[in-house]
């Protein structure tokens, strides 16, 4: 009723003319005027705010928030300790989870010159993917004295699902990240387009990389990529599974999981010329900075290293012996130095197991690259 009466009392206020109700002509031109305007408005706002998430996004640290996150901690460690040497490690969650700087901190000598361990892996990473982290810390201006890079053998075999390609998101990677990592797509036509795709809308084609940072409990659970980054330390390490040492039911189910994984791959196992290349242009990239270069292979448990095989074990270790001896890059082949109830899948230390390794780890990179004025 009180609607109705509204709408009475609206009627009763028009001019009448001709005994019928009217709106004058100015009143419809200020309505149309008021119509364009706010359309016109809107259009402005939306183009306004693709443009700026657009901008926003080509910032490494915004458009990948797990690099970014490890960005701005290695700004701060290196504004801390300033004259000592940076010492980076760039590779994938075995690194991200086994090399814990905090530990080395702890453990140090205690000299101005100790290096300056910093954990810049990334979850999932093979070379390409350190080849773009490499390039990107260097366009946020860290100039590392020593570069690790990890070397992991099943990342450099490329068969059917296992190519590293398949495991970058592309909504991960900003333009200047495009030009660098298309020539190692075997498709780069068909990601080329999937790329283009993603910058004519940047705010729909990447909402759950924005709510992820966000507001990240609005996405379902298995939508969430917060979890990449979620945990890390001041030192860029990712804590990984707090499992005990020695057997329990949850390490044997891992271990299976990872054998039944892995023993098809190494059954058919060969290094990819994409990877080989890949790791090569890592090491390039390094050198070309004025940074000395060094391979790591982190922890394998017996029990992992026992599925890989005569032909793919063969294959792995000519393959580094003779990457490094070509292009004079040192190894620490830290392969054997965990105990295997440290190693909670046969390959990614556990919490116990990364701290024991990066006491050792760190002596290690003292007594291998002297000439950088790191001293053991």
């Amino acid at each position: 009723m009180k609607v109705l009466r509204v709408l009475r009392m609206a009627f009763a206020a028009l001019p009448a003319v001709g005994g019928h109700a009217t709106i004058n002509l100015g009143t419809r031109r200020r309505t149309r005027r008021t119509g364009r305007s706010a359309v016109l408005t809107f259009v402005v706002v939306v183009l306004a705010s693709h443009a700026a998430t657009y901008l926003a996004l080509e910032d490494a640290r915004i458009r990948d928030p797990e690099y970014g996150r490890r960005a701005t901690r290695l700004t701060a460690r290196v504004a801390e300790n300033p004259g000592r040497p940076l010492v980076l490690f760039v590779g994938s969650s075995r690194t991200a989870m086994g090399v814990n700087p905090a530990v080395w901190e702890a453990a140090r000598p205690g000299n101005a010159n100790d290096p300056l361990l910093f954990n810049a892996a990334v979850l999932g990473a093979g070379p390409v993917m350190e080849l773009m982290t490499l390039r990107r810390l260097y366009a946020d201006g860290f100039r590392p004295a020593v570069v690790l890079i990890e070397y992991w053998p099943p990342f450099l075999h490329y068969g059917g699902e296992w190519a590293e390609p398949n495991r970058i998101a592309t909504d991960r990677l900003t333009t200047s990240d495009w030009e660098a990592a298309r020539g190692y797509f075997p498709d780069i036509a068909k990601t080329d387009a999937a790329f283009r795709r993603l910058r004519t809308s940047p705010i729909h084609a990447n909402r759950e990389r924005i709510l992820g940072q966000l507001l990240p409990t609005w996405l379902p659970p298995k939508r969430r990529i917060d979890w990449a980054w979620d945990t890390l330390d001041p030192w860029g390490w990712k804590p990984g599974f707090d499992f005990a040492p020695g057997p329990s039911p949850e390490r044997t189910a891992m271990l299976k999981t990872c054998s039944d994984t892995y023993k098809p791959l190494f059954a058919q196992y060969a290094i990819s010329p994409v990877a080989d290349r890949a790791l090569r242009d890592v090491v390039a990239m390094a050198r070309q900075h004025g940074a000395v270069v060094g391979f790591v292979y982190l922890p394998e448990s017996s029990e992992f290293r026992g599925i890989y095989g005569m032909k793919a074990e063969t294959e792995a270790r000519n393959h580094l012996s003779g990457l490094s001896k070509e292009l004079a890059v040192r190894v620490i082949d830290a392969r054997e130095w965990a105990d295997d109830g440290h190693l909670v899948d046969g390959f990614h230390l556990s919490r116990i197991g990364s701290a024991a390794f990066t006491r050792k780890l760190g002596i290690a990179v003292t007594e291998a690259f002297p000439e950088t004025g790191v001293k053991p």
